[in-house]
Formats: structure tokens, sequence, C-alpha cells
């Protein structure tokens, strides 16, 4: 049986940042990511004056072998460095049964964490990262769990902060620019009140590309 898929993956997992926010008293908004989204999305109504967050995940799969790991595509990486308020979703899920247990099983990743290991890895298209090479000692890749990444985004060390609502607008400018990357935009005001979060993928699953296969391989 193969693990599940990412588009399962980031399903499960945005549904589950939703209702998070949802507990907390935020309304989580969702739009599909297009180059009409900064026209879409009220700025001065939405902010009016109150502080914002901003951050965007890139979902990963994790996929099976002797060590489990996550592929990284390295042009995409090179992308992604030049947004510091962008994270590696890495999820821990290998069957469907754990999909309630998405936050508890995924790990956040910054781009500039793994600029080590990129920089050491051979000039090719993508490279493996393995589960095991995440941690916190020397020569680890540190990451956060969920808990602790909403802790700093609420605070001062994780997620952007606009200075102002045009520096805010030009975030979507440059967003359009990882359209194809990018899989979600996470807009959250620092008191409870209407979230955005900003897709170029549909969450209803019956409407998926490829199908939803609940990781089944049937090949075998």
């Amino acid at each position: 049986m193969a693990y599940p898929h990412e588009r399962q993956i980031e399903y499960w997992t945005s549904r589950a940042i939703e209702d998070y926010f949802d507990n907390e008293g935020y309304t989580v908004v969702v739009l599909p990511n297009s180059q009409i989204a900064e026209k879409v999305i009220p700025y001065d109504y939405l902010f009016a004056g109150e502080g914002v967050k901003i951050f965007g995940l890139q979902y990963k799969r994790l996929y099976k072998g002797s060590t489990d790991y996550w592929k990284i595509d390295l042009a995409q990486y090179q992308q992604i460095t030049k947004f510091n308020w962008i994270y590696y979703a890495l999820p821990e899920i290998k069957s469907i049964k754990q999909r309630r247990n998405a936050l508890h099983l995924l790990k956040l990743v910054t781009a500039n964490a793994l600029k080590d290991k990129v920089s050491s890895y051979p000039d090719v298209s993508s490279m493996s990262l393995l589960t095991s090479e995440l941690g916190v000692s020397n020569g680890k890749v540190p990451y956060k769990r969920w808990g602790g990444f909403v802790q700093s985004l609420f605070g001062c060390t994780s997620g952007w902060r606009p200075s102002n609502p045009d520096e805010l607008r030009s975030v979507f400018i440059e967003a359009n620019e990882l359209l194809t990357t990018l899989t979600d935009l996470y807009i959250v005001p620092f008191k409870p009140g209407a979230a955005f979060r900003i897709t170029p993928f549909e969450t209803n699953i019956e409407n998926l590309e490829e199908g939803f296969d609940f990781g089944i391989n049937l090949e075998g």
C-alpha cells in the first residue's frame, strides 16, 4: 500500500488548520488563488488597522523507503527562498487512518533551514530529505510542530507582518510568481476575525483532478 497522495495530505491538513482557527474564534474564508485575488480581498475592511500575520505552506508528501523521505524540488526551493514567510509542510501521514491527526503529524521547516543540505547536494533537479535528518541535535534540520509554530506566529519569530496595506497588497503581486508552487497562503489577523486562506486547489475532494484513491496501490 502506498502512502497517501499530496493532494490528500493538503486537503486533510488544510481542513485541520481551518478547524484550529475556527475553534480559536476565527472565520476562515477560502479563495482559489488567482491573479484577481487581490481584487477580491477587501483589505481596508478586513484589516482596518489591526495587525496581521501572513504565512504560506508548501506541502510535501512522505515517500516510503528504507528510511522514509520527502522529495524537495530544487528549482522550487530556490523560488521559495525569496519568501521567508513560506514554510515546507512535511507530514508524517502514512495511512488514511491518520487523516484526523494531520496537525499532530505535521512538521514545519523553513527554506533557510535546508540551506546547508541543499548546497551540499549533487547538481540534480531534486533531493531527498530523510525523516531521520530532522531534529534538534547538531547537524539536524530544525523544525516546528503546529503548536510551536502557532505560538511563534502570534509572537515575533514566524510569519510576516506587513507594515501597511500597500505592503500587504504587494504580497499578491509577488505570490503570482508562485502560483505553480505555493499550496496554501494564510492571512490571519492578530485578533479573532476573518482570516483568509488562498489556495490553487479546490478543497472539495470530489473535484480533485487526480481522483481520491485513499492511498491504495491497486497495481499489486
